[in-house]
């Protein structure tokens, strides 16, 4: 499974197997961290075609396809897991705690609406995420 990883000189966002230099501007980049957030999009069939804008903490961690499942590495303590699709900016933010050696899986999925859609990014057990 793919870390995402956001390099802390330049601001890339990469898909990684583990430690490597950033592709942009060659500085090293560690793919491990306190703690691990594991994040799943559920399959929709809304807005398939694009991919779910994540942020960890307001930092933008790049896209999530549709069925896609990714992990990011972070600190010990609280992170709040937000996401958009399209136009849509409404979500049900979703805050966890992380303490030392911790996955904390999310999955997300669209809340279809009357005016407007919703993202719910929910905790999730480990037996819900795919392991890619």
């Amino acid at each position: 499974m793919k870390i995402r990883v956001k390099c802390a000189n330049c601001g890339t966002v990469l898909d990684v197997d583990g430690d490597c230099p950033c592709s942009k501007c060659s500085a090293p980049i560690s793919a491990s961290g306190e703690g691990m957030l594991q994040i799943y999009r559920m399959g929709s069939p809304i807005g398939v075609a694009v991919g779910y804008g994540l942020y960890i903490d307001g930092q933008p961690m790049g896209h999530v396809a549709n069925k896609q499942s990714i992990r990011v590495p972070v600190s010990a303590g609280a992170h709040t897991i937000h996401m958009t699709c399209g136009m849509t900016r409404k979500c049900q933010d979703l805050q966890v705690m992380v303490t030392p050696g911790d996955l904390i899986c999310a999955k997300a999925h669209i809340k279809p609406g009357f005016w407007s859609n919703k993202i719910i990014v929910e905790q999730a057990e480990l037996s819900e995420m795919p392991q890619e």
